[in-house]
């Protein structure tokens, strides 16, 4: 059966065949798997190319293990993982700084940040982790980190809106991260407006949601602490997730820590998350939120919603 192989995927090809760096070579090996045809045709060439992205990462690993940790990897905390990017002096470290406890370096020189830092910012009962990157331009954009902002949740765009190159610092940073494929695979993102506070801000700021009518504005001043608070809720929607709650037969609802699903969870992938056994030894689960009577019983498959209060029986 002949591969019929689409442009896209030899396009990833001839990047993996120009790729220097593990990084770069699993960027692309992962472009290739995601875009070769799925038949009978490529199922060996499929298969080649799952080897050689876990011989990749394998090497990686082992690498780190040695002594060499890769200062771009971030590790996942809490409901969600944001990074934050940015080109110089765009806002994006005070933003940070202000929403997270993370000790993030504002100044008013260019890269400051040098290295990622995450910290933890609380949207009502959850966490979600927000990472402040080194800023990041088309010549300055290393793989390894490009790697790490990928394997986020999601994007967070900073642009500073008092400056006069801020409908350019937009299509750049939108060129930069489609172009390495960070952005154009259905990754959620949205565009953050700094500095609204600042003379000519507000200006720039309508000229760019005209010229960007496909793309989530918001707009902040890390100074003023406008649209600081909305911020959290804007962003636990863009990751769309939903907190849910377990009832312990005949005791309380445990809300101290919410279980975290993505948007369309059911009630046995809620099981599989408290415990990797639930799944199959649960007999039956009542939900109390959006069933249609409180402690209602329902199937496996039944799609939770946020705030749901699961009860599992065993």
């Amino acid at each position: 059966m002949p591969a019929n192989l689409t442009p896209q995927y030899m396009e990833a090809e001839e990047a993996y065949k120009r790729a220097i760096t593990p990084e770069e070579k699993i960027d692309a090996l992962e472009e290739m798997l995601r875009t070769i045809p799925k038949h009978k045709g490529t199922d060996k060439m499929q298969a080649d190319i799952k080897r050689r992205i876990a011989r990749l990462k394998e090497a990686g690993e082992a690498a780190r293990k040695k002594g060499r940790p890769d200062p771009y990897r971030v590790e996942r905390e809490g409901a969600g993982q944001v990074f934050v990017v940015g080109p110089p002096n765009s806002g994006k470290s005070a933003l940070v700084g202000r929403l997270t406890n993370a000790r993030v370096v504002v100044a008013s020189y260019p890269f400051a940040t040098v290295q990622p830092v995450p910290g933890m910012m609380k949207y009502e009962d959850i966490l979600i982790q927000l990472v402040d990157t080194p800023p990041v331009l088309a010549d300055n954009c290393p793989p390894a980190l490009v790697a790490s902002i990928r394997s986020g949740d999601a994007v967070l765009m900073v642009v500073d809106a008092s400056s006069d190159s801020c409908l350019d610092d937009v299509q750049d940073l939108l060129d930069l991260l489609e172009e390495r494929r960070v952005i154009n695979q259905g990754k959620p993102h949205m565009a953050v407006l700094s500095k609204i506070d600042l003379p000519d801000a507000a200006d720039n700021a309508e000229i760019l949601l005209e010229a960007y009518p496909d793309i989530s504005f918001v707009t902040v001043s890390a100074e003023s602490r406008e649209g600081l608070e909305e911020l959290p809720r804007i962003l636990f929607d863009m990751l769309d997730i939903i907190r849910l709650y377990s009832k312990p037969p005949g005791r309380d609802v445990d809300r101290a820590a919410p279980f975290v699903l993505k948007r369309g969870g059911t009630v046995a992938e809620l099981a599989g998350a408290i415990h990797r056994d639930l799944p199959r030894t649960m007999k039956s689960a009542r939900v109390w939120g959006s069933a249609r009577f409180d402690g209602q019983p329902v199937p496996r498959e039944y799609v939770l919603s946020d705030g749901d209060v699961v009860e599992f029986r065993t």
